[in-house]
């Protein structure tokens, strides 16, 4: 049985091999298309259970294309993990703005890429969690389901954005600093920066709305959970 159905967007062959081959060769199944139109094609005629999306390709880039699958139920609910050749912080920070659950800096190694690609998905599935339900105010998180709601409304949020309100809940009223918010993102697979978290927790406010008010910053430290009424 296959481990998930991954789409690998890449219009550079090398890499979509390599990519492709780890892969396949671990238990996954793997499909390589090389351009965002191909990619939109490929995902309506079958859902996939992660894309591997590189930025930087010719047409439509990679982050404009992330940008319009976050527009688009279902496709908004795919997990992406980005390709770069960038390294800077800033420049993969506008990628989990856009909606990116992670990403990989080329070159990189086949032991990283499927340990990105576990942590990803087990975050995105749940990791096998009890059924438990997390609130505070009008916010109700379901670990179970996977399922967010503020103020009675559905929310959609990527994994790495459902881990980091996990953690707010839990410890409500407590502040988390980054290092405590970068391991509930990063799932023990890498080292997550300050500028990462800071990046999902503005997504993560945004998408809750008014309930996003509840997300305190305490500069220098992290954030916490205010379980105040609002």
């Amino acid at each position: 049985m296959s481990l998930g159905d991954v789409l690998v967007v890449d219009d550079e062959a090398a890499i979509a091999r390599v990519v492709r081959s780890t892969l396949e060769d671990a238990g996954y199944k793997a499909r390589h298309v090389r351009d965002a139109d191909s990619a939109f094609a490929a995902m309506r005629e079958r859902p996939f259970d992660l894309v591997i999306l590189d930025i930087e390709m010719p047409g439509i880039s990679g982050l404009s294309l992330l940008e319009l699958m976050k527009r688009e139920p279902p496709l908004a609910a795919i997990p992406v993990i980005l390709l770069t050749v960038r390294s800077e912080e800033s420049y993969k920070v506008r990628g989990l703005r856009s909606g990116a659950d992670d990403y990989l800096t080329k070159p990189f190694s086949a032991k990283e890429l499927l340990a990105r690609v576990e942590a990803v998905l087990r975050r995105a599935r749940g990791g096998g969690q009890p059924s438990q339900l997390l609130r505070a105010g009008g916010l109700t998180l379901d670990l179970a389901r996977r399922q967010a709601e503020a103020r009675g409304r559905k929310i959609d949020l990527t994994a790495a954005e459902l881990d980091l309100l996990a953690a707010l809940l839990r410890r409500k009223g407590q502040v988390l600093g980054y290092q405590v918010l970068g391991e509930a993102i990063g799932g023990g697979a890498r080292e997550v920066g300050s500028d990462t978290v800071y990046a999902h927790i503005k997504n993560l406010r945004a998408k809750l709305g008014p309930e996003g008010k509840r997300i305190e910053t305490v500069y220098g430290v992290g954030y916490r959970l205010n379980d105040e009424a609002a």
